[in-house]
């Protein structure tokens, strides 16, 4: 039971790992917020929480299925979520909207520099 919940748990984080990195570019935000959009105040720390829920799903598979399975399942796990986030994207980019809290708490995690501008 504990290496399904686990499994699981790193199926999200990619998932979510990817949709932050998605939702970093600035096509995407706009057509999954539309109007009604979160401020892009801190792009690099939305990519960088991304890329860390991404990577962090390596030790979690290894632990739970030892390391031959484990990084065989981590590549299939990022395969997946990358192609769920992209098909997401693509046809019903609405069901992400509920990551504005998610967002948020990257801006909350590492605030912007002072003077420093966004670029995409």
């Amino acid at each position: 039971m504990r290496e399904v919940l686990l499994t699981l748990a790193a199926c999200i984080f990619a998932l979510l790992g990817f949709a932050l990195l998605a939702l970093s570019q600035q096509r995407h935000l706009e057509r999954v917020f539309e109007s009604n959009r979160p401020p892009a105040q801190n792009i690099r720390a939305q990519r960088a929480i991304g890329f860390i829920a991404i990577g962090s799903n390596l030790p979690i598979c290894i632990s739970t299925q030892g390391a031959s399975f484990g990084s065989l399942l981590w590549v299939i796990l990022i395969c997946a979520a990358a192609m769920a986030v992209a098909l997401t994207l693509t046809w019903r980019p609405g069901w992400l909207r509920g990551l504005r809290s998610l967002l948020y708490l990257c801006y909350l995690l590492v605030p912007p520099r002072r003077g420093m501008h966004t670029r995409f």
